[in-house]
């Protein structure tokens, strides 16, 4: 059976909270259509598809719940539209207390074949502090939050990579569908949730639904009553403004999603989620990120303030976290360099002697230059046991290593 890897390689958390006046402007289905449905490209479970900047200017965005408005992160992108700058401001994000200078830009025209386009403003950051491109294997310019989308029925199938948009008014609820009331706050949703940590001690939760995140859950200790996992295995669980964020993994018991169930839960734990902002976090206790979304077919509700949830094709898949040890960013004009980032202490790759800057060039004779950041990571976590040959370019040397995959939590 497959396995769903999650890694550093590409957890990047962005619960930003922007606190710039914004239009309120969503898309819209043109009149006459029912409903529409896009493709997205799917780079471990976040979900990135093309826009266009007032028919000019094209670029990728990722759609995030966890984030409220149009954030460019791509300087090259900020600096084509210093001319639609009004004023700056600040805003905060993970992994600091402190904030980031950013832009807002005059009202924009926004456009997202097929649906209506739209005429908002946009939040540019001055420098690029996340590097999305790095960790995810791809060009991205930004994200943009799912509230855009505030007036349809969005419904994510994460087995087809498809968007499917309609109005509230023609949807149709499908058997077998868990329906969970959320409370939409700043343009970011929040559900109830019910976890057994692995002292089978029950907590109801409060969780940010986060699509812009690939974990499964997150929680943020300061938050769990004293709660530390009996079993973890520290390292950086995402990327913040202040650079790596540290923290552990563990696994939780079960977590309730409504009446659906998932088990043995791969979850990060930190207490530098957002040091010292516990009024900015919105009295939650973490976030539930597209590592967990991805099991169901996902509906957003905003009208109607509520999450429709169906199970998926890898509803039943075991969690797992990265088998090898090894977290890559890519590099290059095609993001096909990958250059080892991080080495976990302890991991198969560590006890290889593979070290922190080495290039990863090929993967059981499979050249990594022809692969994607994905197909790498499903590669090097593939199922615990299996032996992996690895071809390492080290200051101009070529070295060869062999690693045996296994489960680290």
């Amino acid at each position: 059976m497959p396995v769903l890897r999650f890694g550093f390689s590409l957890m990047l958390i962005f619960g930003i909270s922007v606190t710039a006046c914004a239009q309120h402007h969503y898309f819209s289905i043109a009149p006459g259509r029912k409903n529409e449905t896009v493709h997205f490209n799917n780079y471990d479970n976040l979900i990135v598809t093309e826009f266009v900047i007032n028919d000019t200017l094209p670029l990728r965005l990722m759609i995030d719940s966890g984030v409220e408005g149009v954030i460019i992160t791509d300087r090259a992108i900020s600096l084509r539209l210093r001319d639609s700058w009004l004023r700056d401001f600040k805003i905060s994000a993970p992994g600091s207390s402190e904030e980031i200078d950013a832009s807002i830009t005059k009202s924009l025209k926004l456009s997202f074949e097929p649906l209506e386009p739209i005429v908002t403003n946009m939040v540019l950051l001055k420098d690029d502090f996340f590097s999305l491109d790095q960790y995810i294997g791809a060009k991205v310019h930004g994200l943009i939050g799912m509230e855009k989308f505030r007036n349809l029925m969005v419904t994510t199938s994460y087995d087809r990579n498809t968007l499917r948009f309609e109005r509230p008014r023609e949807f149709k609820i499908k058997n077998h569908t868990q329906i969970i009331p959320v409370i939409i706050t700043q343009g970011k949703p929040y559900m109830p949730v019910r976890v057994a940590l692995d002292d089978q001690h029950i907590m109801d939760l409060w969780l940010m639904v986060d699509s812009g995140a690939n974990h499964p859950l997150l929680l943020e200790k300061d938050s769990l009553d004293g709660f530390e996992p009996k079993v973890s295995l520290n390292g950086i669980i995402g990327k913040g403004l202040a650079g790596n964020i540290p923290g552990s993994f563990a696994r939780v018991g079960w977590m309730m999603l409504g009446n659906f169930r998932l088990d043995d839960i791969v979850t990060s734990f930190t207490d530098q989620y957002m040091p010292n902002n516990f009024f900015n976090r919105q009295k939650r206790h973490g976030t539930l990120g597209a590592g967990a979304l991805a099991r169901f077919l996902v509906t957003f509700d905003y009208t109607n303030s509520r999450i429709l949830l169906r199970k998926g094709s890898k509803f039943s898949q075991p969690f797992e976290y990265n088998m090898s040890g090894l977290n890559l960013r890519a590099s290059g004009t095609g993001f096909n360099i990958f250059e080892v980032s991080e080495v976990i202490p302890g991991s198969p790759a560590d006890e290889a002697g593979i070290l922190p800057g080495d290039i990863l060039v090929s993967v059981d004779e499979k050249y990594t230059f022809y692969l994607n950041m994905g197909e790498l990571n499903n590669l090097l976590s593939d199922r615990a046991g299996k032996v992996l040959k690895l071809g390492i370019s080290r200051n101009g040397r070529h070295i060869n290593f062999k690693i045996r995959l296994r489960r680290l939590i």
